[in-house]
């Protein structure tokens, strides 16, 4: 599992958002911009998933309910499903 953190450079204000990514999947937690949602690529391996979501879950994040916000169709056939702060 990789973990990284990607901030702007130059004059721009610095932004921190956290990735956490196994091939297929990638947790992505910006608390600033209230932004937190799992992008699942068509061949992503189950394992690699339930993992991503125990990551998740132990930055307090959950799955929001899909009558809430349906998951998204992204164009190279990726699924993002969003996430909700359970703290």
């Amino acid at each position: 599992m990789t973990t990284g953190r990607h901030v702007a450079i130059e004059d721009e204000a610095i932004k921190a958002v956290e990735l956490v990514s196994l091939p297929g999947v990638t947790l992505h937690v910006d608390h600033e911009a209230w932004d937190y949602h799992i992008t699942v690529a068509p061949d992503h391996t189950p394992g690699h998933l339930r993992r991503i979501l125990a990551a998740a879950r132990s930055r307090g994040l959950d799955l929001l309910d899909q009558d809430a916000c349906v998951p998204v169709l992204l164009a190279d056939d990726s699924v993002r499903l969003y996430l909700q702060s359970v703290a």
